[in-house]
C-alpha cells in the first residue's frame, strides 16, 4: 500500500521503502537484497529474474529522492510543483519515527494489542519476533514484537476486581485495579521463601507464544527451578492485577533480551529509556511495574503525540529527506528540533537494581511456562487428532 500511495503521486511506479520492503518476507535483510532462494519458491515458470525485474530496485536510502510529483496533480489539485515524492514507509516504520528514538531505546504501545518497538545496532532474528531495516538509518534496525492480548486482557481482569470490590468511582475506572497491583507484591512474593506466582491471561489466541485463549496459572520456585500449574495460594482475581502485567511485561523482556546493551558500568543491559504510548500509557501504576520490569535507568516516559504517532513518524520522515545536510542522520536533525518537554512526561522511574534482579530470575520460570503450556497444546492437538 505504501507503494502503491508513493507510485500514485509520481505518476510512475515508486520503489518500495528500505523498512518496508521486509514485510514481503522476500528480502534479505541482512544482505540488503531480494533473497534468490525464496524468490525461486514464488517465481513459478516465469523466473527469478522475471520477478526481480517486477519487484524492482529497493534504494537503501529511505529519504531518496524518487522525482516530482505527477503534473496531474498539480492541475487537477493545485498541488506545488516542486512537491517531491519519497519512498513511503509502513504504518509500524512510521510509528517508530514519531519520536528520535536512540538506539536501544525501547518503545511500548499499550493499545488493545501490546507492541514492542526498538531500534537495535543488533541482528538477530528469532521466529516470535520481527525485523526490519530501519526506515531512515543505515546500520540500524527495527525489532518489534506484536502480541494480540493488550488492554483487552487487563480490561477483564479490572472488571473481576471490581466485580468483587465494588466500582468506587465511575471517573477512575481502573482505581481498584491500580491499588491491587500496587499492593501486591513483585511476583506475588510476600517473603523471598514464597514461590513465585506467575500465569498466561489470554481471552484471544495469542501470536506469541501462538496458543489458544485460554488462562493459566502457575508457581514457581527460583532456587529449586520448580514450575507447578496451581491456582494454590492465588487470592483471586486481586492478585490477578500485577500478574497480568508482569506476564506482559516478562514476555518483551523475555524477547529484546540480547538486543539491549549496559547504559553504564555495572548496570545489566536494558533500554536507557521505554517510551509508553497507547491507552494504557496514562496508568502510571502500570507504568511503575513495566520499568520495574524492562528496565530503564533514565526512566519511563509517556509519549503524548495522541493517536497519530504513525502519521507524525511519517512527516518526521519527509522533513528528514527534504531538509537534511548532506550526510546528516534522522535522529540528528529530528533530535536538534525536538521539543521534548511538550511531547513527552516521566511518569516512573524505571530501573530499580533489586526488583530488576528478581524479575531476572522469574524470567526463567516465565521461559519454562511457556514452554511447558506449549508442549501441553501441542500434545492436546496430537490427541484431539
Amino acid at each position: 500500500m505504501s507503494s502503491f500511495l508513493a507510485s500514485l503521486f509520481l505518476g510512475r511506479i515508486a520503489p518500495l521503502d528500505i523498512s518496508d520492503v521486509c514485510g514481503m518476507n522476500l528480502w534479505n535483510i541482512k544482505n540488503g537484497t531480494f533473497d534468490d532462494r525464496l524468490l525461486e519458491l514464488c517465481a513459478g515458470e516465469f523466473g527469478v529474474a522475471d520477478l526481480k525485474r517486477k519487484l524492482g530496485d529497493v534504494p537503501p536510502d529511505g529519504g531518496m529522492h524518487l522525482g516530482k510529483i505527477d503534473r496531474y496533480f498539480v492541475e487537477r489539485y493545485n498541488f506545488s510543483p516542486d512537491c517531491t515524492i519519497i519512498p513511503s514507509t509502513g504504518d509500524n516504520p512510521a510509528t517508530i519515527l514519531a519520536l528520535p528514538l536512540r538506539p536501544s531505546d525501547a518503545m511500548v504501545s499499550l493499545g488493545t494489542s501490546t507492541t514492542f518497538l526498538m531500534s537495535t545496532p543488533h541482528y538477530k532474528p528469532d521466529p516470535s519476533t520481527h525485523f526490519f531495516n530501519h526506515p531512515t538509518t543505515s546500520g540500524l534496525y527495527m525489532f518489534m514484537l506484536c502480541y494480540k492480548n493488550g488492554g483487552l486482557a487487563r480490561e477483564q481482569v479490572r472488571d473481576a476486581i471490581d466485580e468483587k470490590l465494588g466500582k468506587q468511582d465511575p471517573a477512575a475506572p481502573w482505581a481498584n485495579f491500580d491499588k491491587a497491583m500496587l499492593q501486591t507484591p513483585a511476583m506475588g512474593q510476600k517473603t523471598d521463601s514464597d514461590p513465585m506466582k506467575m500465569g498466561l491471561f489470554f481471552p484471544r489466541p495469542e501470536i506469541v507464544p501462538n496458543v489458544r485463549a485460554g488462562q493459566w496459572r502457575f508457581t514457581y520456585d527460583p532456587n529449586d527451578k520448580t514450575l507447578k500449574e496451581t491456582t494454590e495460594g492465588w487470592d483471586q482475581p486481586l492478585d490477578e492485577a500485577r500478574a497480568i502485567v508482569e506476564s506482559q511485561m516478562l514476555s518483551l523482556r523475555l524477547r529484546s533480551r540480547g538486543l539491549t546493551q549496559s547504559p553504564a558500568e555495572g548496570i545489566p543491559p536494558q533500554p536507557k529509556r521505554v517510551y509508553l504510548v497507547g491507552g494504557g500509557s496514562r496508568n502510571k501504576a502500570i507504568a511503575k511495574v513495566a520499568g520495574e520490569i524492562l528496565g530503564g535507568v533514565d526512566g519511563v516516559y509517556k509519549l503524548d503525540v495522541g493517536e497519530n504517532a504513525c502519521a507524525l513518524g511519517a512527516a518526521y520522515k519527509a522533513v528528514w529527506a527534504i531538509e537534511r545536510k548532506p550526510g546528516q542522520t534522522f535522529e540528528d536533525l529530528i533530535g536538534q528540533r525536538w521539543k521534548e518537554d511538550e511531547f513527552i512526561e516521566k511518569i516512573a522511574d524505571g530501573y530499580l537494581k533489586d526488583v530488576f534482579e528478581k524479575y531476572g530470575k522469574a524470567l526463567e520460570g516465565f521461559e519454562k511456562m511457556e514452554k511447558q503450556v506449549l508442549e501441553q497444546e501441542a500434545a492436546c492437538r496430537v490427541k484431539h487428532n
